[in-house]
């Protein structure tokens, strides 16, 4: 039985041991997949309760698995967060993927999101609930900071404005294969709805030219890293040295993380050429929830008199 959290679930939860498959692989030289935590989980919990939901598996009064969604940058576009589940006995994850797609439904999501570490079996299961993969992502990190010696040119970026929306949706069309842009979003809206919620540590830049955006650059700031996403026009032959340059200087106690979606690959090179290794990778899965139309029917147009 698939239900709400209710307050009697805390105390198997905070007890549950197993990997969070929906959370980013571990950035360090080992790599692999995060464990489930329960606290920071539940604090979680309380900050997005109007947000989001949490739905547990339920087996004989007792937890067996959960997963976690929350709304993502506008009302549309919803994310599983975290998901958990025991490493033993049947796995309850078709289930309780195909009740968070159903919540979202119910409160007007018409996309739901989900990363999964590189496993095929768990993304054959994610594909059996109605999920679609829609790119492959890497980690890559900056060990050390001998690529960055020397001065590097000033970069002319500014802080994202709202007025920026539209110039920033022209990039993000040139520069994401169709295929993609299909399953994050084709309009506008779509596309501002299916951002990464923001946080009071993230920092989102742009650079432009003759009044276009030609790159655009997102910062996250974590404890002991930055993570970083950024998109370039094909045809702006941007400075990777200056970038990364920038980045260090702006965060010099902090590693940088950055994650190159699978069709950047000249991004890849040009990190890879300046000392970064990949740490990790995770794919991005997406299931629709818009209902479809099943026959056509006629509607009536507006005539003017």
């Amino acid at each position: 039985m698939i239900r709400v959290m209710g307050p009697s679930d805390v105390f198997w939860i905070a007890a549950l041991t197993a990997p969070d498959l929906a959370a980013m692989p571990l950035c360090d030289r080992e790599g692999g997949q995060p464990s489930f935590r329960a606290g920071p989980f539940l604090g979680e919990r309380l900050r997005y309760r109007r947000s989001g939901a949490c739905l547990v598996a339920a087996e004989k009064r007792a937890g067996n698995g959960l997963v976690s969604l929350r709304r993502s940058g506008g009302p549309t576009a919803w994310q599983v967060d975290h998901l958990a589940l025991p490493q033993e006995g049947d796995s309850p994850l078709c289930d309780l993927l195909a009740a968070a797609s159903a919540y979202a439904a119910r409160r007007g999501a018409e996309r739901l999101f989900l990363h999964l570490p590189e496993e095929w079996d768990i993304q054959k299961e994610a594909c059996r609930s109605g999920f679609t993969v829609s790119s492959q992502v890497l980690l890559m990190i900056l060990r050390g900071r001998r690529a960055l010696a020397g001065d590097t040119p000033a970069l002319a970026l500014r802080r994202r404005a709202p007025a920026d929306d539209l110039s920033l949706f022209r990039l993000h069309n040139a520069c994401t294969p169709a295929e993609v842009r299909y399953k994050v979003g084709l309009t506008l809206q779509q596309w501002k709805d299916a951002q990464a919620p923001r946080s009071r540590s993230t920092r989102e830049l742009v650079l432009t030219q003759d009044g276009q955006s030609r790159a655009w650059l997102r910062l996250d700031r974590h404890r002991r890293w930055t993570k970083v996403r950024m998109e370039v026009h094909p045809d702006y032959p941007i400075d990777m040295q200056s970038v990364v340059g920038y980045l260090a200087r702006l965060s010099p106690q902090r590693g940088i993380l950055w994650e190159v979606p699978e069709y950047q690959g000249w991004l890849h090179f040009a990190l890879e050429r300046m000392g970064f290794e990949v740490s990790g990778c995770y794919r991005l899965l997406v299931r629709s929830l818009a209902p479809m139309v099943r026959e056509p029917a006629w509607a009536p147009a507006p005539t003017s008199v």
